[in-house]
C-alpha cells in the first residue's frame, strides 16, 4: 500500500509542501535549516513542514512588504 498525496494535511514533507505551494524544494529545505519555515524533524533527516502556518507567515510578510512600498 503506497502513501497517497493529500494537499490538505497540515504537516507535509518537503516534496509534498513543494507540490502544494509551488515553492521550490531548495527554498523549503533552506528555510528548515535556518528555522525561517515552521517545521518539525522526524528522525535525523526528515522534515515535516507546517504548511498552513508557513502560508500564514508568508502572507503576513508580503502584507508588510506591500505596506512598506506604499
Amino acid at each position: 500500500m503506497s502513501k497517497q498525496y493529500d494537499p490538505s494535511r497540515q504537516f507535509q514533507t518537503i516534496a509534498e509542501a513543494s507540490r502544494t505551494t509551488g515553492l521550490s524544494q531548495y527554498f523549503l529545505r533552506r528555510g528548515c535549516w535556518d528555522n525561517s519555515i515552521p517545521h518539525i524533524r522526524a528522525g535525523a533527516t526528515k522534515y515535516l513542514i507546517n504548511v498552513p502556518l508557513m502560508m500564514q507567515r508568508l502572507n503576513e510578510q508580503s502584507e508588510v512588504g506591500a505596506q512598506a512600498k506604499a
